[in-house]
């Protein structure tokens, strides 16, 4: 089984902690860096080129929508994490 470079970007730190540790219950989820700040994770995606992205919705700054409208052009496989109903 391939393995998939995973990068999350969520502002809420605990939510960070507890999804990388829920990742390490699957040896094929190689994750390559976390994120709080959506500003400095787009500077860093492209040099990481991840397979795996965990993205916050609503963060301050930039919301996980404008950041995917900025990466678009790369091929990259999004899960969400949010604990917003709507979405």
């Amino acid at each position: 089984m391939r393995s998939l470079k995973t990068i999350i970007i969520d502002d809420e730190i605990d939510c960070v902690k507890l999804l990388s540790l829920e990742l390490k219950k699957f040896p094929q989820v190689i994750l390559k860096a976390t994120y709080t700040d959506p500003l400095i994770a787009l500077e860093e995606i492209e040099l990481i080129q991840p397979d795996l992205l965990f993205l916050d919705i609503e963060m301050p700054v930039m919301s996980g929508f404008e950041l995917i409208e900025k990466i678009k052009h790369l091929n990259i496989n999004i899960v969400f994490v949010t604990a917003y109903n709507q979405f």
